[in-house]
């Protein structure tokens, strides 16, 4: 949610909902998701969220409605939706003992019904749908969330490294995403999206979960939603790298192509970096990214970071000091590997 907020949070932040001047809605207004008519939700996806060429599919299979039954929630106005905060739900390991969250994803108002208290009425009602609460945010939606008495860190960063500056020449840019040169992988090992490999990684991630007290659970039901049952799962590619396990996707933006490492089983370093630069190179890719907690001045392999708040909410005061140890989140995980 880190680009879709920040069009809508400023304006909020400088309007008059906190000055007391919320706006008068009954409480009919907000429905869930499933309650709205499916072209007119679709129709407000593709306006407000530039999802112009976006499968449908994706967003009924990215907010998991069949897991815990949550839903994102919609605020109609005179039969128009004027506002969306969406969801995804997620099992937490805290202090050893499992509880549900949800990320705040894909929240919006439409520009007419900003810094009328729209905003701040969904958020709220949003707060009631499960008792923990987390995102990975901007400094402009920040703001708002300590307004609304959420803790934060600022451990992760998004980096960036520039893969190839001749792909950057117009008559090098992709417009769809070709087949992978898969030669001269080095020691990567292209895996099968399947089952099989699915269970392996999901095994592992369980395993290295178990050594800590606190942490985002990635199970095997979770890694089969999150990669086998992805609409745009042609995109996916699993590596390994000696006990390393590797899951990319691959997207075109703005005609530039980009290779997202979603997910990673260890940090990521020098030598792996490498490979991926090799395989970068070897595919006409521009940028490669990936999130990480270790921060360092500068890296002359990922020269571009960029900050992100790691924000959470809860009412349980003994558990807050364990989710603000959460140290292994990732591209995978919330809706930030969309954006």
């Amino acid at each position: 949610m880190v680009n879709i907020c920040q069009r809508f949070f400023w304006i909020w932040i400088t309007g008059p909902l906190f000055q007391g001047k919320g706006a008068k809605i009954e409480s009919d207004n907000e429905k869930k998701v499933s309650e709205i008519d499916r072209n007119k939700l679709y129709k407000f996806y593709q306006e407000s969220f530039d999802y112009k060429n976006i499968n449908p599919d994706i967003l009924n299979w990215r907010y998991r409605p069949e897991f815990k039954s949550f839903e994102p929630l919609v605020l109609e106005v005179d039969d128009e939706i004027c506002g969306h905060a969406g969801l995804i739900a997620n099992d937490l390991k805290i202090e050893d003992k499992i509880k549900t969250g949800i990320w705040f994803t894909d929240f919006y108002v439409k520009e007419k019904y900003r810094s009328l208290g729209y905003g701040k009425l969904l958020t709220k009602e949003w707060m009631k749908i499960c008792p923990i609460q987390i995102t990975l945010c901007n400094d402009l939606s920040l703001k708002i969330f300590e307004k609304m008495d959420w803790s934060y860190n600022n451990k992760f960063l998004k980096k960036i490294k520039i893969s190839n500056l001749l792909n950057f020449v117009p008559i090098f840019k992709r417009s769809k995403i070709p087949e992978i040169n898969i030669n001269d992988l080095g020691d990567l090992k292209l895996e099968d999206t399947n089952n099989q490999t699915i269970s392996r990684i999901a095994n592992e991630s369980e395993k290295l979960l178990s050594e800590k007290s606190s942490g985002i659970v990635r199970n095997e039901n979770w890694f089969k939603w999150r990669v086998l049952d992805y609409p745009e799962k042609k995109n996916i590619f699993i590596f390994r790298y000696i006990d390393t396990n590797i899951i990319a996707e691959i997207k075109i933006k703005d005609s530039f192509k980009i290779l997202n490492i979603i997910y990673v089983s260890k940090p990521i370093k020098i030598s792996l970096s490498n490979l991926f630069s090799n395989f970068a190179k070897n595919n006409k890719i521009n940028f490669i990214s990936f999130i990480s907690e270790k921060k360092e001045l500068f890296n002359i392999n990922t020269p571009w970071s960029r900050k992100l708040n790691f924000a959470f909410f809860t009412e349980d005061s003994s558990i807050k000091h364990l989710i603000n140890e959460f140290n292994n989140i990732q591209f995978i995980d919330s809706d930030i590997g969309f954006i």
